[in-house]
């Protein structure tokens, strides 16, 4: 056959791929042209019809109570009235639906209330609240909401431990803005790293404008059937009021515990609160107010009464406005002057914020103990949503705080594990890379270190500490060192400077480091150490390889 090409035959292969290539992209999702799905695009769907309620239960959230390990709040929004809106509950079975429970099992509980909320769509959006009594501690629960025809689905959710026990919780900076676009992936990503966690704590803007039923419905779509199985810690930013007034949708959805500022009840209920959770302290606090003197003035005396008078073991503290702002042209003197000094004073452990549209992570300058160990207050700001701001550091470094960490055009979730000695803080993008942490350590006599988590930068170089660089030969000289693991076995040299790195030196001894990372270690000189020589202390262990400063021997 000849090898000449037809062009017919070129043509006509040609306009088969063409055609088969046009077709694999609409099915691929993608067209070429409008054309290709009508003259005409399609309309926006409604928010109205969108969000507008029905029998079916939607909006379904658990908040706590004041005693967690024996009750449980649950909030939803359905077309019920007062008389008809309930609950069922029983211990939660291994199955259901065609398996039916045991008679006697399922308990019905009324609702506790039902407050209509009228909406700018056109309609009310109706929440019911009930409260299950009588619990067991740490026990699994099976409930479902509605009106004894048209119910949720079945959903658990477990008690709390009446004692200290291990467990983790979620932080969420602002979510605010694309929340039905950005926010989801982030609420996501959270629950698949966390799948037990216990709590979700929102640090306030958790919607843009205070009374859209639009942006409420897209927050609670966002957080989809989470919201119902784990309790939700949320206090109001400032977009969570309009005109000075608190959200028409806030005391309806979070009926928090009562247990706030008592001389201030119509500005700060169910705004500042308490809940005592397994071994911690959660308390959220109003920054809404803090252009109001003697509002602000009762708030502080009354955060100061729950931090003094505090059996549990850790204490967590969340607000919007932060004490160390990190966007440009932030400042919140009278939180920090207010708030900041008795975060330091009782010991508060985490400090979560929002409002500021970055991440930022530090502690107090003073508290330094190493280039990577504070042992105080861990301050944060964080945000979830789509809305970014640039990072300014100035407020921290302005007044003596160090940031440890910071970002900016991220969205962010935390992850928080607490146990008896630690708490384990870390920050992740929506991709669920990992951005930073730290590992507080409290012994038993109450002191704390916090370790950054641990990089080639940090466990290397000079990171110890000489009581003096002067030093008689034969005479004696105390290093200290922060980082360590617990109880982490170091070897101590003493390397001469003009052997270098390469070796590591006379040999001192072994030290292995405190419950909190801490190496103290006292040594005399040895006979190698001559006059006018110079030395450093090598301490070498599984983690960390770190000399101290240059020490020089005398007469």
């Amino acid at each position: 056959m000849s090898d000449v090409k037809r062009p017919w035959i070129v043509g006509s292969r040609r306009a088969r791929l063409t055609a088969i290539g046009a077709a694999a992209l609409l099915v691929g999702g993608f067209a070429l042209t409008p054309v290709a799905f009508g003259d005409a695009a399609p309309g926006k769907y409604p928010a109205a019809e969108i969000h507008r309620p029905s029998p079916v239960p939607d909006r379904i959230i658990l908040t706590p109570t004041s005693t967690p390990s024996t009750s449980q709040r649950v909030t939803w929004r359905a077309e019920a009235s007062a008389e008809w809106a309930q609950a069922e509950i029983l211990a939660a079975p291994a199955a259901l639906g065609q398996v039916a429970p045991a008679a006697g099992a399922v308990t019905v509980v009324r609702a506790m209330a039902t407050t209509p909320v009228t909406t700018s769509l056109g309609y009310d959006s109706t929440y019911h609240t009930v409260e299950f009594t009588g619990l067991k501690p740490g026990t699994r629960y099976t409930y479902r909401v509605g009106d004894g025809t048209n119910w949720s689905a079945w959903t658990d959710f477990t008690t709390a431990a009446a004692d200290l026990q291990p467990f983790s919780f979620i932080y969420y900076g602002d979510a605010q803005n694309y929340l039905d676009s950005a926010l989801p992936r982030v609420f996501r990503q959270a629950f698949a790293d966390r799948p037990e966690a216990k709590l979700i704590v929102n640090a306030g803007d958790l919607i843009d404008s205070a009374n859209s039923e639009e942006q409420w419905g897209q927050w609670y779509q966002a957080g989809g059937f989470i919201d119902g199985q784990i309790n939700n810690i949320s206090i109001p930013g400032n977009h969570e009021y309009s005109g000075g007034a608190l959200s028409s949708f806030w005391a309806p959805q979070f009926p928090y515990p009562d247990n706030g500022p008592a001389d201030w009840p119509a500005e700060l209920d169910r705004t500042a609160y308490t809940v005592d959770y397994q071994g911690v302290r959660f308390i959220g606090l109003n920054t809404n107010v803090q252009g109001i003197p003697e509002i602000m003035a009762a708030q502080t005396a009354w955060l100061e009464q729950q931090l003094k008078n505090n059996p549990n073991r850790w204490t967590v503290v969340t607000f919007h406005h932060p004490v160390y702002s990190t966007a440009e042209g932030r400042n919140n003197p009278v939180v920090r002057a207010q708030w900041g000094p008795l975060f330091e004073k009782y010991g508060v452990d985490l400090v979560l914020q929002g409002h500021d549209h970055t991440y930022g992570r530090g502690s107090v300058s003073s508290s330094r103990r190493s280039l990577s160990v504070h042992d105080s207050t861990v301050y944060a700001v964080s945000v979830s949503g789509g809305k970014m701001y640039d990072v300014d550091g100035s407020v921290w470094t302005g007044n003596g705080a160090d940031i440890m960490s910071q970002a900016e055009d991220k969205q962010l979730y935390q992850l928080i594990d607490v146990t008896g000695d630690t708490i384990r803080y870390e920050a992740r993008y929506a991709n669920g890379q990992l951005h930073d942490g730290v590992t507080i350590r409290k012994n038993a006599a109450g002191e704390r270190t916090v370790n950054e988590f641990r990089t080639p930068e940090n466990t290397t170089g000079e990171q110890a500490t000489v009581n003096k660089t002067i030093v008689e030969a034969k005479g004696r000289v105390k290093v200290a060192a922060y980082g360590y693991d617990p109880g982490e076995e170091v070897t101590v040299y003493l390397r001469d400077t003009r052997d270098g790195a390469e070796k590591d030196g006379v040999f001192i001894g072994y030290r292995k480091a405190d419950e909190l990372g801490r190496l103290e270690y006292g040594f005399a000189l040895p006979p190698s150490a001559k006059k006018n020589s110079t030395h450093v202390v090598y301490l070498e262990s599984e983690n960390q390889q770190i000399t101290s400063p240059v020490i020089t021997v005398t007469k």
